[in-house]
């Protein structure tokens, strides 16, 4: 019985790669087959395999590399075959074509000229009786006994039949048995299998089963379906089998033993209150990324996860995390885990120069799609930090986000109203003032002296997604990416145009929440009330939603609903900064019995940009379905208390 307890890093790992393009007839030549075994070769190496790779050979110079290659191979081995080329099927048996195929045109010479796959695994596994035998057959087009125009019967392709694994051995397909598939496309270098076998097979410390489950996953999806990739399982007795096994330290050696600053687990509490809210981690990056005049020496990649350290398995949460935002796990360095929470501080990428690791954090920064933030979400992730120590620790000085109840106010009538601009005296600066009816303010504190602050200042609005609305508030506004005014924040001094969903997400108010927040809410929105000084405002432009048919505010024209406000060159304007440009005064909070959008005063969404893509309009709803209950007349409420 083999020694399964002993650890797979400490095996010789040995590799047979085989490669056949050049077959004898015109429709039997491969594009991909030296290209996946050279590359394949290169990857393997890089996890300590000794690799033999052989390319275009003849039966013969099969069998000998076979027979050479079973030579070296001690028992208690990690073994790996690899074969790319056509492979065949003749009464149940499996068979390698080589290219020394002209002789082939019947299935007896099948037989007769080319090499049997179940002989060659059972010479292996007997040479390795005690450990893994991986045989990996990527054979996925057909091959042609005679040019596939012909009409005689004989002139089929075929490919593989299933194969009874021997115990110590896994064997994958390419495809599923018996399956064949067009992959003769130029485009690529390698074809669809190996291409996913090259991304997957180098991943450290995770199960060979595992690697193989996640490769056929992406292959089906990826071909719409079309190939189905088979694995045949005989490890039972093994356990878990790593091809690339890195013993990490224990999580005890970098366990810190003092509790968290008071000021960073305010923060932290935070950003937990931001995840149970949006089901995703709050992201934050330091603005010396974005900075080109700066130098990165040392860059953290800080995670806070709802865990209890003693109880957290580091190594397969970093597996798992890293799998996710396709990045190798040996690029991170762990320095500490925090206590109180689980905050995880690694160095990240500290063998690249400055520039490299910021085009690589920016790159991180744009997968981070909304359904990546909610796979990230479900492994208790709370917040996510990538920048210096400096700027981490700026964060922590960014906790103060005081509400100012004495200022809340309800904007409708029988509470806080008015029409047409407000005439109160207040000063609220050169720009006129609407009430934002049906809007619920939270006043933010911001300083003790507020008029004297903020006199001349103008208000102004602007929308926000759930997913960013917190990190907002923590960390500023950044200038925005569609700039069809100029570079700059952009804001609106109309309330009815900041709630439009590609501002202003539409969240559906789950159905546990509804009870305990809201008496009869269904819907609800976020907008943030800003101030911003008039010598600020760069530009004062129309509006940008293609909403040229319809009025959107009676009181503010398109042709000046939107304003530019000077970003002073900075990557986030920091409403913590004394001399910042634009300051967060307050959130405004609209909730609705029904979804918004059938509200009278949206109804000029319709005929302005609406999509259904959740990365420009936030709806909360499907498209189509709002339209049909617009359609049939339904009608929808504000709920003020």
């Amino acid at each position: 019985m083999a020694n399964t307890q002993e650890n797979s890093s400490s095996r010789r790992k040995l590799a047979l790669i085989i490669g056949n393009d050049n077959y004898s007839a015109l429709h039997n030549k491969l594009n991909h087959s030296i290209n996946n075994a050279q590359d394949l070769s290169d990857v393997l190496k890089k996890i300590d395999f000794n690799v033999t790779t052989a390319c275009n050979l003849t039966k013969q110079e099969i069998i000998t590399n076979i027979i050479d290659f079973s030579g070296t191979i001690s028992n208690g081995d990690i073994v790996l075959f690899y074969f790319s080329g056509h492979g065949y099927e003749v009464k149940k048996k499996n068979y390698m074509i080589p290219v020394d195929d002209a002789v082939i045109e019947t299935e007896r010479d099948i037989q007769d000229f080319s090499v049997n796959i179940e002989r060659t695994l059972s010479r292996l596994v007997t040479r390795n009786s005690s450990y893994v035998t991986i045989l990996i057959l990527d054979c996925c087009q057909p091959y042609w006994l005679q040019p596939p125009t012909t009409s005689r019967s004989t002139a089929r392709g075929k490919s593989l039949d299933e194969i009874q694994p021997l115990p110590g051995s896994f064997i994958q397909f390419a495809c599923d048995a018996n399956q064949t598939v067009d992959d003769s496309g130029e485009r690529d270098r390698n074809c669809l299998f190996t291409k996913h076998l090259l991304d997957n097979i180098g991943r450290k410390n995770v199960d060979v089963a595992d690697i193989f489950l996640d490769i056929s996953k992406n292959v089906y999806h990826e071909s719409n379906r079309s190939q189905k990739p088979l694995s045949m399982n005989g490890l039972d007795r093994y356990g878990r089998v790593f091809l690339n096994e890195v013993i990490e330290p224990d999580i005890k050696d970098f366990l810190s033993k003092q509790l968290l600053p008071h000021d960073e687990k305010v923060y932290y509490d935070r950003c937990k209150e931001y995840c149970q809210l949006t089901k995703q981690p709050l992201i934050s990056v330091g603005d010396e990324i974005f900075d080109d005049t700066t130098e990165v020496t040392s860059l953290l990649l800080v995670l806070g996860i709802e865990e209890d350290p003693n109880l957290f398995d580091l190594k397969d949460f970093l597996a798992q995390f890293c799998r996710k935002i396709n990045i190798p796990v040996v690029d991170l360095q762990v320095q500490q885990i925090q206590i109180g929470s689980c905050i995880v501080i690694t160095e990240i990428w500290n063998k690249f120069k400055s520039s490299d690791k910021k085009v690589r954090v920016k790159m991180i920064c744009k997968s981070l799609t909304q359904k990546l933030l909610q796979k990230l979400g479900l492994m208790k992730i709370f917040f996510i930090f990538m920048g210096t120590i400096e700027s981490l620790k700026r964060q922590f000085s960014r906790t103060e986000i005081r509400l100012n109840p004495e200022y809340d106010r309800i904007y409708a009538p029988g509470h806080t109203f008015w029409e047409g601009a407000n005439n109160d005296r207040k000063d609220r600066g050169n720009q006129p003032y609407y009430c934002p009816v049906g809007w619920k303010r939270f006043s933010l504190y911001v300083t003790d002296n507020f008029y004297g602050k903020f006199k001349g200042w103008c208000i102004c609005y602007h929308g926000t997604k759930f997913a960013y609305g917190l990190s907002i508030l923590l960390s500023g506004l950044k200038p925005a990416t569609r700039i069809a005014h100029g570079a700059g924040v952009y804001a609106t001094p109309s309330v009815k145009y900041a709630c439009h969903p590609r501002y202003a997400e539409v969240r559906l108010i789950e159905e546990q929440h509804r009870s305990k927040i809201f008496k009869s809410g269904s819907y609800m929105q976020y907008v943030l009330e800003c101030r911003v000084h008039p010598d600020n405002i760069e530009k004062i432009g129309k509006e940008t939603l293609n909403a040229r048919s319809t009025a959107i505010d009676p009181n503010i024209s398109n042709e000046s609903i939107e304003w530019v406000i000077n970003h002073q060159n900075k990557n986030i304007v920091d409403f913590n900064d004394p001399k910042s440009s634009i300051v967060c005064t307050g959130i405004l909070m609209r909730v609705t019995d029904n979804h918004p959008g059938l509200l009278f005063e949206s109804q000029w969404w319709f005929p302005s940009h609406l999509c259904e893509k959740q990365e420009c309009c936030a709806l909360g709803i499907d498209l189509s379905k709002l339209k049909r209950q617009r359609n049939d007349g339904n009608t929808c409420n504000i709920i003020l208390e």
